[in-house]
Formats: structure tokens, sequence, C-alpha cells
């Protein structure tokens, strides 16, 4: 057995840091959990369901965060261009998402 093959092997045992395409696959899941809870979101008026809206916002704003911090370290590892221009679309506009609705 090669020391790469162990290495390789541990680093999926432990935990460590999972290749750019886990990272991709990772935010375009974030995405998709967003797109629910917004659709969710649509279900329960706030005014008949306070707490339930209140919890699918918490949810919604962490799942941004998450999906911010995601395409982060996507973009530190920097292996992919094409992909890599479209995380950073995508980081933005989250960005800009939370600076409007903190105004």
């Amino acid at each position: 057995m090669s020391l790469g093959s162990i290495l390789e092997r541990n680093n999926s045992v432990i935990g460590c840091m999972p290749p750019s395409d886990d990272r991709y696959k990772a935010i375009q899941e974030g995405i998709l959990r967003a797109r629910l809870i917004r659709r969710d979101l649509r279900k329960y008026p706030t005014e008949y369901y306070p707490e339930v809206s209140r919890g699918l916002v918490k949810a919604y704003l962490a799942t941004i965060s998450q999906i911010i911090k995601e395409g982060e370290k996507f973009l530190d590892d920097g292996e992919d261009f094409d992909r890599g221009l479209e995380v950073a679309q995508i980081i933005e506009n989250y960005k800009a998402f939370l600076l409007k609705i903190k105004k």
C-alpha cells in the first residue's frame, strides 16, 4: 500500500477538507436548501405563523452564510476557473442580498 493511498484513506476517515468538487456540490445543495426555505416562507405568512416564519428566516440566513463560506473556500482552492467565476457571482449576489436586507 502506497503512502498516498494511506493518506487519502485517512483523510476521508478523519474528515479533512473535501476536494473542490465536494465544495461545489455543497454550494449547490445550499442553494437548493435556500430555495426550499424560501418556498416554505411563502406558505407561512408572518402574520399567521410568526414563530415558524422567524425560524425559517434564521435558517435561510444561516444557509446563505454557509453558502458564502463554502464559496470562499472553493475560491481559495482555485482549481476550476469557469466554476470559480460562477461561484464568485453566487457569493456576490448573496452578499448583496444580505446588505440589502440589513438596511
